[in-house]
């Protein structure tokens, strides 16, 4: 299962490159043009990465070579970083461990550049490259930092990067092969919606198959089987081989995992035709393997040894070291099973002494990979103390340089102190100031609050006063008279005087209780402003003095405090007054609206209109009575007004 698995990685990583020869002539042309160094270490280094993929080694190497020539002029330690990185992946297309050597170097140089994108860049694919090889020596614990280290650096830098999937897929490899399968599930989730969001086909693909087989471990057939499906879905649509095939080798190995031969053969069979169209010798090998081993245990020995026939020549044609020793296995198995023992040990002699080769090739490649790492870290590390050496060399020196300069310093600092302190005295005078103009301020609202708050409780008084004691008075004194005309007989002329006593005292009473009105409206206690001020305009209707028309605007439905109210009141009779006595107006119009906390109070009239700057000289006690009163409600008030053209008055507050 193993074998599969990375099989998926790296037909992935294949389908992701797709060289193209086009591609490499265009490169070509563009590097007869005159352009910066930095720009011609990257087109040759493209064309390097081209060329590798083409199987030409050669070329590939004679550009990256240029490449590193013009780094060097550069003395750019971020390109040579760069190339360095490049190099290293030219080996490892060859199957050498050096590349590790010119990763690590790469590592080391790219590392110190924090905030050089190109160098981010190159550090997330250093993850990755190091990773596999770790991963080449079967060190998959190794493999995982660089891996997620890659994973950190591309989220930090492209978040939509084509090599995120490999990343996750590599990672779900490792702990697969390590047995750590609820730990493979968490980055099967990631990896599947990361390439079902953004990446290409062969991604999704690749990470629903590894999705569904990280789920059969876990024993969850079912939801396992949706991933299967899903990825063949995508690989029916797009006519690939590689996974159509794949699909029905996984569903195979499964059924023979459960020694279920005959169904495991019918998938292995359909499985055959669709590998043999992608030419891929090495796949190829491992269906025919497999088609082997199930007809080994149906007892289907003919069948069973030509597919091992065709295994076996196919792996000395193209050289398959590991995939002829599992033929020789299978071969040895199918003579155990015939009966033929003598042949049986022959195949397991040739399958031992092959699999001891390929293991001590396998110690001498980690043994190679560790010591070409421990090799390149420690020459970072010898370079490290080279750089610390030289820092405290520089160190020392710059503590002699400080000595020197700490007396201007000094001076400096001293001077700029003593400004700041002037300044900060300064702005505390100014601060001190403004506190008292505010407490002066303060001070005046609130002998002003205390002067209104006086004056109405004074009206209040005088009305309950007039009301109820002169106003009662007179009214029994009425009475009295009335019952007094009754019980006297008086001629004709005493009892029309009589009578015009009577009515003088009646206009007594109804001038004593409109004085009582105005001075604290009845109407304004009981039934809120709104009322109030409907009632006061009426009554200025009724009197013939003005036409007052009245309107308001959420009055109702938000009812307003009673000491703002009354202040209102008082500034809308106030202005309608002064209406009256001097701009010889026909018609007013009084608006108030409250929309949420705002309230805003319109006096207009059709008036003689007047020059608003008399009002800056004017002592009257009605406009000043108008002013203390919006000041004390802490609202704003704005006068439009011209000789002839009327005038409009514009109260706005807070209530």
């Amino acid at each position: 299962m193993k074998l599969i698995l990375l099989a998926i990685s790296l037909l992935c990583f294949k389908a992701l490159v797709k060289p193209q020869t086009p591609v490499i002539d265009s490169l070509r042309k563009e590097l007869s043009r005159q352009k910066a160094d930095s720009i011609k270490v990257h087109d040759r280094i493209r064309i390097s990465w081209y060329l590798i993929q083409l199987k030409d080694s050669a070329m590939a190497w004679q550009y990256i070579n240029e490449a590193d020539s013009i780094a060097d002029k550069t003395r750019n330690p971020v390109l040579k970083g760069i190339v360095y990185e490049q190099m290293g992946y030219l080996l490892n297309r060859m199957f050498s461990k050096k590349a590790v050597t010119y990763y690590m170097q790469a590592e080391s140089i790219l590392k110190n550049f924090p905030n050089s994108p190109a160098a981010r860049k190159s550090l997330a694919s250093l993850g990755l490259n190091i990773g596999i090889e770790h991963m080449n020596v079967n060190d998959e614990d190794g493999a995982l930092p660089y891996y997620f280290d890659g994973i950190k650096r591309y989220e930090a830098t492209d978040s939509m990067n084509k090599n995120l999937p490999l990343l996750y897929g590599n990672i779900i490899n490792s702990y697969y092969n390590t047995g750590k399968y609820e730990t493979a599930l968490t980055y099967c989730e990631k990896a599947y919606r990361k390439s079902m969001d953004w990446g290409n086909d062969v991604a999704k693909m690749s990470a629903a198959f590894n999705y569904g087989r990280v789920l059969v471990k876990l024993n969850q057939p079912e939801k396992a089987r949706f991933y299967f499906e899903k990825g063949k879905e995508i690989a029916d649509s797009i006519g690939d081989y590689n996974f159509q095939s794949l699909y029905y080798q996984i569903a195979g190995n499964y059924l023979y995992d459960e020694n279920k031969f005959e169904e495991a053969l019918i998938n292995f069979s359909h499985a055959l035709p669709l590998i043999k169209l992608t030419n891929i010798p090495n796949a190829i090998e491992r269906v025919y393997g497999w088609i082997a081993s199930c007809n080994i245990e149906l007892k289907n020995f003919p069948v069973a040894r030509k597919y091992l026939d065709s295994a076996y020549a196919l792996t000395k044609q193209y050289d398959y070291p590991y995939l002829l020793k599992d033929v020789y296995l299978s071969f040895y198995l199918l003579e155990k099973k015939r009966g033929s023992f003598s042949t049986a040990i022959t195949y397991l002699d040739s399958f031992t002494v092959l699999r001891d080769s390929i293991q001590h090739v396998a110690d001498g490649d980690r043994i190679e990979f560790l010591d070409a790492k421990y090799q390149a870290e420690k020459k970072e590390a010898q370079i490290n103390q080279l750089q610390s050496e030289k820092e405290i060399q520089q160190l020392k020196i710059r503590q002699k340089n400080t000595l020197n300069y700490f007396l201007i310093a000094a001076s400096v600092i001293l001077v700029l102190l003593a400004l700041l302190l002037y300044r900060n005295f300064k702005q505390k005078q100014k601060l001190h100031k403004q506190r008292i103009s505010e407490l002066e301020t303060q001070q005046q609202l609130t002998a002003t609050e205390a002067v209104l708050k006086g004056e109405e409780q004074e009206r209040t008084r005088l009305a309950k006063d007039l009301h109820d004691g002169l106003g009662g008075m007179l009214s029994g004194i009425k009475y009295s008279l009335n019952t007094m005309k009754e019980n006297q007989i008086m001629t004709p002329e005493n009892t029309q005087a009589f009578e015009r006593s009577l009515d003088m005292l009646d206009s007594s009473i109804r001038e004593m209780r409109r004085v009582a009105h105005n001075m604290m409206p009845e109407t304004l206690v009981k039934f809120g402003l709104n009322t109030a001020l409907m009632d006061f305009c009426n009554d200025i209707n009724q009197s013939g003095a003005l036409n007052v028309t009245y309107q308001s605007v959420g009055l109702d439905q938000a009812p307003v405090d009673q000491r703002i109210a009354i202040t209102i009141y008082r500034i809308v009779q106030e202005l309608i007054t002064n209406t009256m006595k001097h701009a010889a107006a026909k018609n007013a119009i009084v608006q108030v609206t409250k929309i949420n906390n705002m309230l805003s109070i319109t006096v207009e009239d059709d008036g003689k209109g007047f020059d608003t700057g008399i009002l800056k000289q004017s002592r009257g006690i009605g406009w000043s009575n108008i002013q203390n009163r919006i000041e004390f409600l802490k609202g704003k008030l704005d006068i439009n007004s011209q000789p002839g053209e009327g005038t409009s008055v514009l109260i706005e507050l807070t209530a």
